[in-house]
């Protein structure tokens, strides 16, 4: 009799402490502060290499440019980006040097944030919209400006900053776990430019996108 008793108080114990462990192990869960990046989160690194052919200047032009930064639970991206215009981008303006209209060229490029996200990152086909907020530098100058023997005939003859705003909407092919193919559009939005001879609007325009990305995935 006296064992049944001690059975009966050593499993009610038992009972006691697990109910304890319980409650104990279930409130931290239920008071945790949730956040974007915590301990259980999925966080990688990711670089994309970007070739866009638009619009710039009333012509088509291809811009060249990079962007990478830490991809967080396969969804969300954050990081750095930038551009250069790889092509020349001629256009006829008026050079106040030597009062005339004359066949300027364009140079310059931008930078800035990225911020993005993909949706149904883990299917073989996604859609991924990456965009760029941040600020680039542009210069009009004269190739020919002087008669020169040997051939160092530049003078840039304005230059600008200004601020841009480029989303695009890709639509990406997983080929391995580490590599990605995308396609789609962008638009890139300038404003407060300052150049004589282009506009904001000038600067403006939708663009073709083909993107490869390295990453961990």
């Amino acid at each position: 009799m006296k064992q049944l008793k001690y059975l009966l108080i050593i499993m009610g114990c038992m009972a006691f402490n697990q109910s304890q462990a319980q409650q104990y192990t279930d409130k931290p869960k239920n008071s945790e502060v949730k956040s974007l990046i915590g301990k259980e989160k999925d966080i990688t690194g990711f670089g994309n290499i970007d070739f866009r052919v638009g619009e710039m200047v009333d012509q088509q032009a291809l811009v060249i440019g990079a962007y990478g930064g830490l991809l967080i639970n396969k969804n969300f991206m954050f990081g750095v980006a930038g551009y250069g215009l790889a092509t020349e981008s001629k256009f006829e303006g008026y050079n106040p040097e030597t009062n005339e209209t004359r066949e300027l060229n364009l140079y310059g490029g931008y930078a800035g944030m990225l911020l993005g996200f993909k949706v149904a990152s883990r299917e073989i086909i996604h859609l991924s919209v990456p965009m760029i907020i941040g600020a680039g530098q542009l210069d009009v100058s004269d190739d020919n400006y002087f008669d020169l023997a040997n051939g160092d005939n530049e003078f840039v003859l304005e230059s600008t900053s200004f601020f841009v705003f480029e989303p695009t909407a890709l639509v990406e092919l997983n080929i391995s776990h580490h590599f990605r193919l995308g396609f789609g559009v962008g638009y890139r939005l300038v404003r407060g430019s300052s150049l004589e001879n282009l506009s904001d609007d000038d600067l403006t325009g939708y663009s073709g996108v083909v993107s490869i990305q390295l990453g961990k995935f």
